[in-house]
C-alpha cells in the first residue's frame, strides 16, 4: 500500500478550513458578535444623545470636542466580548478534550495555532469594522441634533473608524494567545479583563510624569489615541499607537507559540 502524501499548502488549506467549520459551526460565535454589535453602537448612541441632550457647550468646547471617540463610548464591552471569542476559540477545545484530536489530526501545533488566529482574526476584522462604522453612523445621527456631526471625510474620523474595527480584531487575537496559555476560559477572560481594564487603571494612579510615559504604552492607552480625533498630551500619536496595538496581538501569539509545543494537551 502506498502513502499518500499531501503537500505542506494543501494541508496548511485542509487545518484552516477545520478551523472555519468549527468557528462558524458554535453559536456562541453569533450570540458574542451580536452582543459586540448591540452594545458598541447602543451605547454609543445613547451616550452621545446624552451629550447633545443634557449639556449647552461654548464656542471652545464644541471646538475641543471629538465627535468620533464620542460615537464610540460602547467599545468596552464590544472589545471585552471579542476578546471572549478569541478565548473561546481555543479554551473550550481544552475543556471538552476535542484538543487532544486535533493535535492528533495535526501534530504540526504551531500549525493548527496559526489557522485559528487567522480564523478568527479573518472573521473578526470584517465583523469589527462593520460595528465600527455602524457605531460611528449611530453616533453621528444623534450627534447632529445640535449639528456637531462629522462625515468620514472629516479629517481622522475614516482613520477613527478603521482603527476601532481593527482594534476589536487585536482583542480578539489577544484573547486567543491568553487562551492557549491559560487554557481554562474562566482563566483567560480575567487576565483579558485584566490587560484590557485594570491595568490602565493602575497606571492612572501612578505619578506624573509616570502616568502618562506607562500609560501610553497600554493597550487601552494606545488604542484611544489610534480613534481620537484629538490625542491627549503626553501620548504618542496614531501611527506609533497603532504599532503598539498591534505588538499586543504579535505578543500574545507568540506567547501562544512558546508554550503551545511545551507542554501536553
Amino acid at each position: 500500500m502506498t502513502a499518500t502524501t499531501v503537500s505542506a499548502p494543501t494541508q496548511a488549506r485542509n487545518v484552516l478550513a477545520s478551523e472555519w467549520i468549527k468557528l462558524r459551526s458554535v453559536r456562541s460565535t453569533y450570540l458574542v458578535l451580536l452582543f459586540a454589535a448591540a452594545a458598541a453602537v447602543g451605547i454609543g448612541y445613547l451616550v452621545a444623545r446624552a451629550d447633545v441632550t443634557h449639556s449647552s457647550m461654548s464656542a471652545a468646547e464644541k471646538a475641543a470636542f471629538d465627535p468620533v471617540s464620542s460615537s464610540f463610548t460602547g467599545l468596552g464591552l464590544a472589545q471585552l466580548a471579542f476578546g471572549a471569542l478569541g478565548v473561546l476559540v481555543i479554551s473550550s477545545e481544552y475543556t471538552t478534550g476535542l484538543i487532544r484530536t486535533t493535535f492528533a489530526a495535526v501534530p504540526r501545533r504551531r500549525a493548527v495555532l496559526a489557522a485559528k488566529a487567522a480564523a478568527v482574526g479573518a472573521v473578526t476584522l470584517l465583523a469589527g469594522e462593520l460595528i465600527a462604522v455602524a457605531t460611528f453612523l449611530a453616533g453621528q445621527q444623534a450627534l447632529s441634533a445640535q449639528h456637531l456631526n462629522v462625515t468620514l471625510a472629516n479629517p481622522g474620523a475614516l482613520r477613527g473608524v478603521l482603527a476601532a474595527g481593527f482594534y476589536l480584531a487585536v482583542m480578539a487575537w489577544v484573547g486567543l494567545g491568553l487562551g492557549a496559555v491559560i487554557r481554562r476560559t474562566a482563566g483567560a477572560i480575567t487576565a483579558t479583563v485584566g490587560v484590557v481594564f485594570l491595568l490602565p487603571q493602575i497606571v492612572h494612579a501612578l505619578p506624573a510624569p509616570w502616568d502618562t510615559r506607562i500609560g501610553r504604552l497600554t493597550l487601552d492607552g494606545a488604542a484611544q489615541q489610534m480613534i481620537t480625533q484629538h490625542p491627549h498630551a503626553g501620548y504618542f500619536s496614531a501611527g506609533p499607537s497603532f504599532l503598539i496595538v498591534a505588538a499586543y496581538a504579535a505578543a500574545a501569539i507568540a506567547a501562544a507559540a512558546f508554550v503551545i509545543t511545551r507542554r501536553d494537551a
